[in-house]
This record gives C-alpha cells, sequence and structure tokens, in this order.
C-alpha cells in the first residue's frame, strides 16, 4: 500500500491481512493460547513458510532494527 499511495491519493486504503481468509474459512485460526500470547504469525509461517518466510525475515528484521534504534535514541 505504501508503494502505490501516491498513485492512488485521494482514496483510502485499509490493510486486513488474513482477515478475508479468515472471515470465508480458506484459512485458520491459530489455536486460542496462540492468539492470547501473540504468536498467531508463528501458526501462520508453520502452515504458510514458503509465502510468508521472506516477508516475515524482512519486515520482522526492519521492525527489530528501527526498535533498537528508536530505544537507543532515548538514552543519548
Amino acid at each position: 500500500m505504501a508503494d502505490e499511495a501516491a498513485r492512488l491519493s485521494p482514496a483510502i486504503a485499509i490493510g486486513v491481512g488474513a482477515a478475508f481468509g479468515f472471515l470465508s474459512g480458506a484459512q485458520s485460526r491459530a489455536p486460542e493460547w496462540m492468539q492470547t500470547a501473540g504468536l498467531e504469525w508463528a501458526h501462520r509461517l508453520a502452515h504458510e513458510p514458503r509465502r510468508l518466510t521472506w516477508r516475515y525475515l524482512r519486515t520482522n528484521s526492519e521492525f527489530a532494527v528501527r526498535a533498537v534504534a528508536e530505544l537507543t535514541a532515548g538514552r543519548q
């Protein structure tokens, strides 16, 4: 969505992730304990490793780098 925001302006884009898959029954939800523990991503990764491994490696790594930068910036 970020890549296309300028082209779509002034439209509104809403990311729904796997919501449509869950609601339609095409994708299964993680067990309740995994949802509660914030581990639904691990359930999805286990069920779709080919599609999600690269995405999670890239985006989670980017998040970690930004989070560490934010935390260390506050200490200086």
